[in-house]
């Protein structure tokens, strides 16, 4: 029991989707391969709450090529190769069904996902703070398809979700957090969001109760004429 333990531990995996997607395992760096079907296969399966179907996934991601299931034979066999250890098979394949089973391994995305679908109301800022730290772009900014119309609705999809998970953590954070970390976290939503007037006037909020009201006159100033140049209306600023 304890060989297996200590065997399970060595092929944990880490996998990063909020930016470069980069896959990295505890007893190594096992490199992505550059074909973007691939990585947009990894992704895919990675983020799906179920199993798919290798009819679903070729026409999600080959709708041009003379042989989909033999690429996406190909694809798998160099997932399978990525994520499976000798004591822990990942890529679960039961005839027609395919799943990625990363329940044992820290995977940005689906951290920040499932916090979001359980609630932020009760973290603590400690968690909040690991959580927000772990968005550090947009999901899967390096694997851009231009081929492969399903996928890209699917991402867009999932970008937007995932986009509106850190907007919540940053909202969350920023409500918790005190002192000179508040004004921090305050800007950050506001830069994330920068159209958002409810960032604003959180922030408008804090600078007037810590006496720096100039500073928050100039903010409104200058936000009123961001807004007003995007063609928005900024009088609802002025009541903060």
């Amino acid at each position: 029991m304890e060989e297996h333990g200590r065997d399970e531990a060595a092929g944990r995996l880490h996998v990063r989707m909020l930016g470069p997607l980069h896959l990295r395992r505890d007893d190594g760096a096992p490199a992505l391969p550059g074909s973007r079907k691939l990585r947009a296969l990894f992704a895919y399966l990675a983020l799906s709450p179920r199993a798919a179907s290798r009819s679903q996934l070729c026409e999600l991601l080959w709708d041009a090529p003379a042989d989909p299931r033999g690429e996406l034979r190909w694809c798998l066999s160099k997932i399978r190769g990525l994520v499976d250890g000798a004591a822990r098979r990942r890529l679960i394949t039961l005839g027609e069904s395919v799943r990625l089973d990363l329940e044992d391994c820290e995977v940005d995305a689906l951290a920040v996902a499932q916090a979001c679908a359980a609630g932020l109301e009760h973290l603590p800022a400690a968690e909040l703070r690991r959580l927000a730290a772990l968005c550090g772009g947009e999901l899967l900014e390096d694997t851009p398809m231009d081929a492969a119309p399903l996928f890209d609705a699917w991402l867009t999809a999932q970008r937007r979700r995932l986009r509106a998970c850190h907007l919540a953590l940053l909202e969350h954070l920023a409500c918790a957090a005190v002192g000179a970390e508040k004004l921090a976290c305050l800007e950050k939503w506001r830069e994330f969001a920068p159209f958002d007037e409810r960032a604003h006037r959180a922030l408008l909020a804090e600078l007037t109760q810590s006496g720096r009201r100039r500073e928050a006159e100039e903010h409104l100033a200058q936000t009123a004429r961001l807004f007003e140049y995007e063609g928005l209306d900024a009088r609802l600023l002025a009541s903060s």
